[in-house]
């Protein structure tokens, strides 16, 4: 199941990244945090899986397409020329850290575990709802006003003539 979940996560980073369309690539985006948040079933953490699937596949990337949508910034500029020695230097770049990261993820102890004994107690929605409005209640509702703020400019800037 872990395979599945990040090539499912891989697959979708890796759509975005090559989209030229924003549009596309939001929504790639999409496929890429419900891999994620299927591995954070897989870590039994349904609280996570389901904050990664609500929070940012519903909400955030909601308000980036929205916002991509009516600033109407999904024009591509076209490419100036192609250069050569950056193209190789960054896959370059991507081999030595893909290599390095197979080498770190090969050689870790997590991949042949000598004692399974999972003690892990995972965290309900209700305590992580005590625990946000009773210790986080101000900056809650800080981030709700500054995302309020931010769809207004944004309405402001599209709509001149308010």
């Amino acid at each position: 199941m872990f395979l599945i979940f990040a090539l499912i996560t891989l697959i979708g980073a890796l759509a975005m990244f090559r989209q030229r369309n924003l549009i596309a690539a939001g929504l790639c985006l999409v496929l890429s945090f419900i891999g994620v948040s299927g591995l954070f079933l897989l870590l039994s953490n349904p609280v996570a899986a389901a904050l990664q699937i609500i929070v940012y596949s519903g909400a955030i990337v909601v308000l980036v397409l929205f916002v991509i949508m009516l600033l109407n910034a999904h024009e591509e500029e076209p490419m100036e020329k192609r250069r050569l020695i950056q193209r190789w230097s960054g896959a370059g770049v991507v081999a030595i850290l893909g290599a390095g990261a197979f080498w770190v993820v090969a050689s870790s102890k997590a991949l042949h575990p000598t004692n399974v004994n999972p003690t892990i107690n995972p965290t309900t929605l209700g305590q992580l709802g005590t625990h946000l409005f009773r210790q986080h209640v101000v900056a809650f509702e800080a981030i709700g006003l500054l995302l309020l703020a931010s769809m207004v400019a944004a309405v402001a800037l599209v709509k001149r003539d308010l």
